[in-house]
């Protein structure tokens, strides 16, 4: 059983390495304490447990913590300085109030309206937010 434990150890931590976010360490940790167990002399099952219960203490107490610090921050991009600015509508929208185009800051953007309503040409909107490549505006 002392290679099983052992064996899991090192895929569990190879598993780790090979992967971005933590996914893997608590079973490493669990695995290297049944291994250690096992040299003790503990039965199987007794090995079994433990891996069990210290894989569940190590994931309960450290993974708010890890989550806290790998948390996927929202990078703010260049696009995002046109939220909020007034932008000239220069192809009106469809009766859905999609696919038509607006001049904000010097550039023409493809707009939809953020409620369905249908904008016209030469009407000024309020960019809301940003959606792939185009902007969600209201009147």
């Amino acid at each position: 059983m002392g290679y099983i434990w052992l064996a899991l150890a090192i895929v569990f931590g190879i598993l780790e390495a090979a992967t971005v976010q933590i996914v893997s360490i608590w079973f490493a940790g669990g695995s290297v304490a049944a291994l250690i167990a096992y040299l003790f002399g503990a039965s199987n099952n007794l090995q079994i447990a433990i891996f069990v219960i210290v894989s569940a203490i190590l994931l309960l107490c450290t993974r708010p913590f890890v989550k806290k610090f790998s948390k996927s921050r929202n990078v703010p991009t260049n696009a995002d300085a046109m939220i909020g600015k007034t932008a000239v509508v220069t192809k009106e929208t469809d009766d859905l109030g999609l696919m038509g185009e607006a001049k904000v800051s010097g550039s023409v953007w493809t707009i939809c309206s953020e409620d369905g309503s249908q904008i016209m040409k030469d009407e000024k909107v309020t960019v809301e937010k940003i959606e792939g490549v185009k902007l969600i505006v209201r009147k």
